[in-house]
């Protein structure tokens, strides 16, 4: 009997060590996942700015708040909207239904 608990306690502990194991994979895969996040985020962001400042050269001269005003109006004029409607309908045509969910 006594080896029976001895057993059962073995097992218990190896489930136990599988499951913590178990834990560290999905925890690992998260931060992973989260670092190519990250990555892919701060690429989008430096390309954004590499637009920024081939059509807007001027732009250093501007601090944040004055550049936000800027382009909040350049982004609200007439031209700018149809081209930005021209572009998303463009987009709908070529992209599968199931990525405008």
């Amino acid at each position: 009997m006594i080896e029976n608990k001895n057993e059962a306690s073995k097992n218990l502990e190896k489930a136990l060590q599988a499951l913590e194991q178990a834990k560290q994979r999905v925890a690992n895969e998260k931060k992973k996942q989260n670092e190519k996040k990250r990555k892919a985020e701060n690429h989008h962001k430096y390309i954004m700015g590499g637009i920024i400042v081939k059509y807007f050269p001027d732009c250093y001269h501007y601090d944040e708040g004055e550049l936000n005003r800027i382009l909040s109006v350049a982004l609200q004029t007439r031209e700018c909207q149809q081209i930005i409607s021209k572009i998303k309908a463009e987009s709908q045509e070529t992209t599968p239904d199931y990525y405008h969910a």
